[in-house]
């Protein structure tokens, strides 16, 4: 019942916050920003005198931002697998039970994912990367707030499974 109130709710401006596809356009830039610097490393590399140094060092953090993001974007669309064949023969209160521990867990990882990148993003803020000589936390704390979201979106699915567009897997 209270998934079909909260898709007559009224949208506000929280919910459409909430909603909106930060991780989608978070990983489409990196994407531009993978390509066009490992582009530009093979065109410096092979055509110019003097090879982008900088371009392998943003490749890697674009693709670290990638990747996390991506995640994100899974779990909001519930991409990642589900592997419930032997869950499938349980009786429906031992499925549900199997279900609310997989939710608890994955919530504690995404939680603990958070905090983990958030205490590295401090620690490492003292150091400085190679080419760029940027702060270590710009790779880290993109990789707490991913996780944020991870949590964020595990929980608004968990509550409502068609609040967002499910996409399906070509496997084929």
């Amino acid at each position: 019942m209270a998934a079909a109130d909260e898709l007559s709710a009224p949208r506000t401006r929280t919910r459409d916050i909430l909603d909106f596809p930060l991780e989608d356009v978070i990983s489409g830039v990196c994407m531009v920003v993978v390509v066009g610097a490992v582009l530009w490393g093979v065109l410096t590399r092979y055509v110019f005198p003097q090879p982008a140094a900088w371009s392998y060092e943003v490749a890697t953090i674009g693709f670290a931002w990638l990747t996390f993001f991506g995640a994100a974007a899974g779990v909001r669309y519930r991409l990642h697998s589900d592997i419930d064949v032997f869950v499938a023969m349980f009786p429906q209160g031992a499925q549900r039970a199997v279900a609310l521990f997989n939710f608890w867990m994955l919530a504690a990882f995404f939680a603990a994912l958070a905090v983990f990148f958030a205490v590295h993003t401090v620690d490492a803020h003292k150091s400085l990367t190679i080419a760029l000589n940027l702060p270590r936390s710009i790779i880290y704390a993109p990789l707490s707030l991913a996780s944020a979201l991870m949590l964020l979106r595990h929980v608004q699915v968990w509550r409502n499974p068609d609040r967002f567009q499910m996409h399906e897997a070509n496997i084929t």
